[in-house]
């Protein structure tokens, strides 16, 4: 069925005239018809139905809480791209053109419902690099095919397909189709989701012209503690103990294997108990390279702007922040052995004349942070002519130590309260120490004017947070060092998003909604495999029980220097897992 559509459209593509451009311009509102139940008052929760969701989408959806919404940063998070046209939906669409040749250069669109600004580029420029920062409502392109317009999404913030829980990851992208017939305005929608879809994910509705205008539903969200209770809560559900799972199925008359969804459930011959079909790869969607997000050639290193006088230095192994102004340059983090040639070069072309590097930070001791300490140092000088200085938390300095790194690789500004601050470029730098996070030597720093954290490996987005207990790492001190880096992010007023953005330790440009999806993650994964540990489970087998299935194609690995089953280890040892079998007494 999904090869007949893809064939039956590009003919309809094929057949159309290529210099049609039909108008969309006006005010649209949805036409629903027997969805009315699933698009106005809501899906109904354990639903899964309809939708080709692989079992880490089920996992995710199964430990879903509906008090998730009530945790203080999720409460003024619009749906994404893929679902918010699925709800309650009215919107406007107007174009902008060049003034001279008027060429289309755009088509926007305000979305009344969710306050949403959405612009579609249609000048053929490309979508952005792989670091740049998500939002609600993704990066889109078009192009016109015939009378269709064929619009390709990428960037978009995590979410979900149906918003009782059924996810949506950061990694996916869109395509839409839309056409025009007098009032009506069809549009397809598939998605593609390599984390929690196991084959492209198709929908089509249709939409009115009003005669009256958009209707917007404008308010202001500010998100407040409703209930006394901890803000740091993350509402979920342990594996099993779901009390929706079920219900939905009895209530309808539904086998449960449907309700569960799946791609072999979409298929027309299925029936309840049938084996898995076998399912098309999720790979692409078929979309072509150059919508999709660039990535840094090998070796590549380049400085990024953040915001305000912040940039972001990527491909030096780990990211590296540098604030530039009159008062000179400011340098978080150095990056790895073998970069510091690149990395000084990129810190020059954004450096003003005649300014030079006076300050560092060290927010961890790990080499892919630090191995250009005495180069980077040694390129700048403070004000009596010394090199610049290096700053740390005195753990850091410990740790090199320990490992061996040369007095000129170490910071000697060293400090052992919880943290520093100090002016630089017309800005409060201010440096904070959490008592334990990935180790016992962490910091993160935030750039007050300019609105900009640079968290160290505190939070990362290609990765599971690396807990190294052996180097004083906790769980609960990872939790506690995003919160507290969350009660430090404010968003704009495009609800959710913007507003302070986080520099991770590797990864790209995030925001608040992209630190407490992370912080959620290790909350969620935390409390299984203490809950596993409180059943006395080996470690053997709380890793066949995969407690974090449903972030592993996001987050994980089975190869490199941190993989999952790493990763579980070090919880499940923070937390008092027996990791080796007891002694067994010799007979008498």
């Amino acid at each position: 069925m999904f090869l007949r559509f893809l064939l039956a459209l590009a003919v309809l593509l094929a057949a159309a005239p290529a210099t049609a451009q039909v108008s969309f311009v006006g005010d649209w509102s949805a036409r629903i018809h027997e969805d009315q139940p699933d698009r106005v008052p809501g899906e109904e929760p354990g639903d899964f139905s309809g939708i080709p969701l692989n079992e880490a989408g089920r996992r995710f959806g199964d430990a879903w809480d509906v008090a998730r919404h009530s945790v203080l940063e999720h409460q003024c998070a619009p749906y994404t791209l893929p679902y918010m046209f699925f709800g309650p939906n009215q919107f406007r669409i107007w174009e902008e053109r060049h003034p001279d040749t008027q060429e289309l250069i755009a088509i926007q669109m305000f979305m009344g419902t969710y306050q949403q600004r959405r612009t579609i580029w249609m000048d053929g420029r490309p979508h952005p690099p792989d670091y740049a920062p998500h939002t609600f409502m993704g990066f889109s392109t078009g192009e016109w095919n015939g009378d269709i317009l064929t619009i390709t999404t990428t960037h978009l913030k995590a979410g979900y397909y149906r918003r009782t829980g059924v996810p949506q990851s950061d990694q996916s992208t869109v395509v839409e189709h839309w056409m025009r017939h007098g009032n009506l305005f069809s549009q397809v929608t598939i998605a593609t989701d390599p984390v929690y879809l196991s084959e492209p994910y198709i929908r089509s509705q249709e939409f009115a012209v009003m005669e009256r205008n958009n209707t917007n539903w404008l308010y202001n969200c500010e998100y407040v503690m409703e209930l006394p209770t901890d803000k740091n809560t993350v509402p979920h559900f342990l594996p099993d103990q779901n009390t929706w799972r079920g219900e939905f199925g009895q209530r309808h008359a539904m086998p449960e294997d449907g309700v569960r969804g799946g791609a072999e459930t979409l298929l027309p011959d299925w029936r309840p108990g049938a084996k898995p079909a076998a399912v098309r790869p999720n790979v692409n969607g078929g979309f072509r390279p150059e919508d999709q997000p660039s990535k840094l050639a090998a070796g590549e290193v380049k400085a990024v702007h953040v915001q305000g006088n912040v940039h972001m230095i990527v491909g030096a192994g780990a990211n590296i922040a540098v604030q530039v102004g009159e008062d000179g340059v400011f340098v978080v983090d150095t990056g790895a052995a073998g970069t510091s040639e690149k990395v000084l070069a990129a810190i020059k072309s954004i450096t003003p004349p005649g300014k030079e590097i006076r300050w560092m930070v060290n927010t961890t001791f790990r080499a892919d942070h630090t191995a250009g300490n005495e180069a980077i140092s040694k390129a700048g000088r403070t004000v009596n002519g010394n090199t610049a200085d290096i700053i740390a938390h005195e753990n850091v300095a410990a740790h090199m130590i320990k490992a061996g790194v040369p007095d000129n690789g170490r910071p000697f500004k060293t400090f052992f309260e919880q943290g520093r601050d100090l002016p630089f470029n017309g800005e409060a730098v201010v440096i904070s120490h959490p008592e334990t996070a990935n180790t016992d030597a962490d910091s993160f720093v935030m750039f007050r004017k300019s609105d900009v954290i640079a968290t160290g490996d505190i939070f990362r987005t290609d990765s599971f947070p690396v807990i190294d207990v052996e180097a004083g790492g906790t769980t609960q001190g990872v939790i506690d060092a995003l919160n507290r880096i969350l009660d430090l992010t404010v968003p704009s007023k495009m609800l959710q998003q913007g507003g302070t953005y986080v520099i991770p330790g590797h990864g790209r440009i995030s925001d608040e909604h992209d630190v407490v999806m992370y912080r959620d993650m290790v909350y969620i994964i935390r409390d299984r495999v203490r809950d596993m540990v409180a059943k006395k489970m080996t470690l053997a087998q709380v890793q066949a029980a995969r407690p974090a299935l449903d972030y592993e194609g996001r987050y994980g690995s089975n190869t490199g220097p941190w993989t999952t089953a790493m990763f579980i280890e070090a919880i499940y040892k923070d937390l008092g897992g027996q990791t080796a079998a007891p002694a067994t007494r010799s007979a008498k």
